[in-house]
């Protein structure tokens, strides 16, 4: 999205870029490198076209009805999105024109100015101006400065000295260094953290149905911004303004009467547009996951703007143009080294400069290996031999494995496992095994569970780490006692994500403007910090300080290490 620092989203614009979704992207933009692939690189293979599903209306009869009810725990930590493999609530994948909200407007707003200055500008700091060293942090830099370790990390330091802008790459090693060394001596000195682990800002969970919701509020905003941008086409590119495959066709196949601005379209004489749209039905937009297959999107085929494929065009002329100028270089620095000690090499480009060229741009030789590993990256589902369609077709997609091997330019690639032949699958094995420990575990109550979780942790620690602890009782009452303490402490943090996941989940009902369709359970405060010295990092290292005790080597020294026998 162009959009310049501060500068806020209006849909009834007409000059600013559509909000990006993932139908609206994946109908419009196709990638460059796979709209230039061969087709012959893949017709040894079938792939499935799949049927647009169809789903059921109790799903939306339940997300219009409102029920108070009291819900039980239980009944609200169904409605979470789940982290496994639970299945979820669909929701179609058609977007919906709804009411404009201006509350949901002003947070995207908000969202594209903290992206554009890499910062959370209304989140409260207490941060001073003050002087490290010989180095002045004032109260900005060192907002910029936390905000870009704690999304970039603390050893990428080109990175957040490009954020900051104003210091270098010396000045934030001297401060991250700084408070380092403050904490090692804290840590020495036995005092408290600064910060306990329930105090550390944690990602919230937003149940299902808040999910839907702020879907349909941005449904809202972008297909009004849709709307917009192909009046704007139109009115650019006349009827030619989508390159659908019937107009795709009647310009290749040459019409009598053409529209002027069919002239504009120069990019039509270099690329195979009826290529491009047949590889995004049957490739590129051919997922198995619906969400990324166009069939379950809309009911019109894969097409691609004017615009955009103007845009493919200039991005087609500025590599050429680059690459040629690569490969003369190459060859004239070829040519000049040569010429001192053979006087008869000739002023002639070869094979070799333009594969230094090409390798130098950091381009790809060739598609076999973007082709190789398509079909795992797009999640396709890839026959050998096409499905009948009926019933007693029991033919099943290919693994991937298989399919990079009959892509593969060698067959010795890669080998595929065999499936095991035991007359009991793994996945059975697993199952039972599963099964054996629920059942196993069904009449421990939670205390139980408890005294057994910190059983196990403290014989991981005396028996299976290496810090060659003497197992006596007074060892094992202090470790013990500091495990405790931990996981009481992160079952606390638990509890207070819990309790701002449900605050926050308020506040987006609220800016939506829509009652959610069952009570949501409150979450209580789980009230003041618990904050303990007990840790147990103090009686044996846990590997948190590797940093301090890896000792660098520059990458000459590797090499003549390597050389030496």
């Amino acid at each position: 999205m162009n959009m310049e620092a501060g500068e806020s989203f209006n849909p009834d614009q007409t000059d600013i870029p559509a909000v990006g979704t993932p139908e609206h992207h994946g109908q419009q933009h196709i990638a460059s490198q796979e709209s230039e692939a061969e087709q012959e690189d893949v017709s040894p293979l079938t792939l499935r076209f799949l049927k647009r599903q169809q789903y059921d209306s109790e799903v939306d009869e339940d997300w219009n009805s409102e029920d108070d009810s009291e819900q039980s725990a239980e009944e609200f930590n169904s409605l979470k999105r789940p982290a496994g493999d639970e299945e979820e609530i669909p929701r179609p994948f058609k977007r919906q024109k709804g009411t404009l909200n201006p509350g949901y407007l002003d947070l995207l707003n908000r969202d594209i100015e903290d992206a554009a200055y890499s910062a959370t500008l209304e989140d409260d700091d207490n941060f001073h101006s003050s002087q490290l060293g010989l180095v002045w942090w004032t109260r900005a830099e060192k907002r910029v400065f936390y905000e870009a370790i704690a999304r970039l990390g603390r050893d990428n330091l080109d990175q957040i000295s490009a954020r900051i802008g104003s210091k270098s790459v010396v000045e934030v090693h001297q401060y991250i260094d700084l408070l380092e060394k403050e904490q090692e001596s804290r840590r020495r000195s036995n005092l408290r953290s600064v910060i306990e682990i329930s105090e550390y800002p944690a990602a919230v969970e937003l149940s299902q149905q808040c999910c839907h919701a702020l879907d349909e509020a941005a449904d809202a905003i972008s297909l009004r911004q849709e709307a917009r941008e192909q009046q704007r086409e139109e009115t650019k590119w006349g009827e030619i303004w989508n390159l659908t495959p019937e107009i795709v066709k009647s310009l290749e196949g040459g019409a009598k009467e053409q529209n002027p601005a069919d002239t504009q379209l120069a990019s039509l004489q270099l690329f195979d547009m009826p290529q491009w749209l047949q590889l995004s039905r049957r490739i590129f937009m051919n997922s198995s996951i619906p969400s990324n297959n166009w069939e379950y999107i809309d009911d019109n085929l894969p097409s691609i703007w004017a615009t955009t494929i103007e845009d493919f065009y200039s991005l087609a002329l500025s590599i050429t143009r680059r690459l040629v100028q690569t490969t003369i270089f190459t060859s004239m620095a070829r040519i000049r080294a040569r010429l001192e000690m053979r006087p008869e090499t000739r002023n002639v480009i070869l094979r070799r400069d333009v594969e230094v060229a090409v390798e130098s741009l950091g381009l790809a030789l060739n598609s076999k290996e973007f082709w190789r590993k398509s079909a795992r990256r797009l999640r396709l589902e890839v026959y050998k031999d096409p499905p009948q369609g009926n019933e007693d077709d029991e033919s099943c997609p290919m693994l991937y494995e298989q399919v990079e091997q009959e892509l593969s330019v060698s067959s010795t690639d890669i080998q595929v496992l065999p499936e095991p032949d035991n007359g009991r699958k793994g996945s059975d094995v697993l199952d039972a095994l599963d099964t054996d420990e629920s059942d196993s575990e069904v009449a421990l109550s939670s205390s139980d569970e408890e005294e057994r979780a910190v059983k196990q942790e403290l014989n991981e620690v005396l028996r299976f780490s290496a810090a060659d602890l003497p197992e006596t009782l007074t060892l094992r009452q202090s470790l013990r006692t500091r495990i405790e303490t931990e996981r009481k402490q992160e079952q606390y943090a638990e509890r207070c994500d819990g309790h701002e996941s449900y605050k926050a989940e308020v506040e987006l009902w609220d800016l939506l403007q829509v009652k959610p369709p069952m009570s949501t359970l409150k979450m209580p405060d789980p009230g003041q910090t618990q904050k303990s010295t007990l840790e147990l990092e103090s009686m044996y290292p846990l590997g948190r300080d590797w940093r301090s005790r890896t000792k660098y080597c520059s990458e000459w020294e590797q090499e003549s290490i390597a050389k030496d026998p």
